[in-house]
């Protein structure tokens, strides 16, 4: 019994989320069908509760969505998918762009020796 349900879960676990949201909307469809040829009244709820239901799931939904696809606003998140575009296309290299990183940073750092030397070079620069 418990190598069966090992089994089950080991197939189920490669089971993408929209699967199983799309089953679980058949699975209370068909319920719901099922109770209503019946004569069964599955959901009781007023037509303004129903739209407030609908609005909050709507609400909540925009909101799961805009977290789900990182949605960039700023120039800087912008270019960084790019950057990602590019690394999944296999356009450029991990290794390249940390390369690239590497090259800003070192030349931040000299050119802020460059700027450091230049005070001390001007004399407005206080030596303790």
């Amino acid at each position: 019994m418990k190598e069966k349900i090992t089994k089950i879960a080991d197939a189920l676990s490669g089971v993408s989320v929209s699967t199983w949201v799309v089953l679980a909307t058949i699975l209370l469809a068909v319920v719901n069908a099922i109770l209503t040829v019946t004569g069964h009244n599955p959901i009781e709820v007023s037509d303004d509760q129903l739209f407030q239901y609908v609005s909050w799931a709507l609400v909540f939904a925009s909101i799961g969505y805009g977290i789900w696809k990182n949605i960039s606003i700023t120039k800087s998140a912008q270019t960084a998918d790019e950057v990602l575009k590019l690394l999944k296309q296999g356009l450029v290299t991990v290794a390249e762009v940390q390369q690239y990183i590497q090259q800003v940073k070192e030349k931040k750092n000299t050119s802020a020796d460059q700027n450091t030397e230049t005070v001390q070079n001007t004399g407005n620069y206080k030596k303790d």
